[in-house]
């Protein structure tokens, strides 16, 4: 047997300063039931397949629209080489066969002739023009002035109602 102040007893481990010390305990991983974490385990599965879902589609939609502004380019390209620069080429090819002097000529000759057909007519100013040849009210369907000149009158009858009234 041992002294009371000794310190070999088991007795004098469990306490310290008058309390018991204990040992503190492992903890241990919580643990959900089978079926819970069953459940955790297919839900976060499910959250997972939808955003993999929303990348393909993104990544998808991105590819999408990559081959159509391709294929806008390639068009382009086809009507530059097949349309326009043959068109502009002719054009340069034309003005450049062309001398300052016969451009200078045609031009007069349009402009005389312009002037020949305004002097045959007889009218040669905006101002001034047939009402047999141009009606500039042709194709003016809406009549919504009168409209307006209505509401106006309405109001100057209502207003000429309450002054009759006033006075009688």
């Amino acid at each position: 047997m041992g002294s009371v102040n000794g310190s070999e007893g088991p007795w004098l481990q469990r306490f310290a300063n008058g309390k018991p010390v204990r040992k503190p305990k492992r903890q241990q991983p919580w643990r959900a039931p089978p079926d819970q974490s069953r459940d955790i385990i297919a839900s976060a599965q499910c959250i997972l397949d939808r955003e993999n879902f929303v990348r393909e589609m993104d990544r998808y939609l991105k590819h999408n629209d990559f081959l159509h502004l391709r294929k806008t380019e390639l068009l382009y390209k086809k009507y530059l080489e097949n349309v326009s620069e043959p068109f502009m080429q002719k054009m340069k090819d034309q003005m450049v066969s062309q001398s300052q002097k016969e451009v200078w000529k045609r031009r007069q000759e349009q402009y005389s002739q312009y002037l020949n057909y305004c002097t045959k007519k007889g009218y040669v100013f905006l101002d001034d023009y047939d009402p047999s040849e141009y009606d500039p009210f042709f194709q003016k369907t809406c009549t919504n002035c009168w409209k307006v000149m209505k509401v106006i009158n309405q109001n100057n009858d209502r207003a000429n109602d309450v002054c009759h009234l006033c006075s009688s």
